[in-house]
């Protein structure tokens, strides 16, 4: 999150500055996303590195299913894979 705030301020910060020094719309906010992207990446590693893992985590949840037969099914076919895998001599 506090990578995410960082870049959106550096983002406002350099749009406004470029706006201030007349450059124009389309060209300022070219020039905001690449020096808020710049600047993040180079002096804030360990925040890129922190948001790329909650990123991560967060998109690697698969969701539970919630009733019984669901779950007897995933077993099945886990089972079944698992036996696929084994016959073919591909273990996990």
């Amino acid at each position: 999150m506090k990578y995410s705030l960082l870049r959106f301020a550096l983002l406002v910060l350099a749009f406004l500055l470029s706006m201030w020094l007349g450059v124009g719309l389309v060209l300022s906010g070219v020039a905001a996303v690449a020096v808020s992207f710049a600047v993040s990446y180079l002096f804030f590693p360990r925040l890129h590195r922190a948001a790329g893992e909650e990123f991560h985590r967060w998109f690697a949840r698969s969701p539970k299913p919630r009733n019984r037969v669901a779950l007897e099914d995933q077993e099945a076919e886990d089972a079944y894979v698992d036996r696929r895998l084994r016959e073919d001599g591909r273990e996990l």
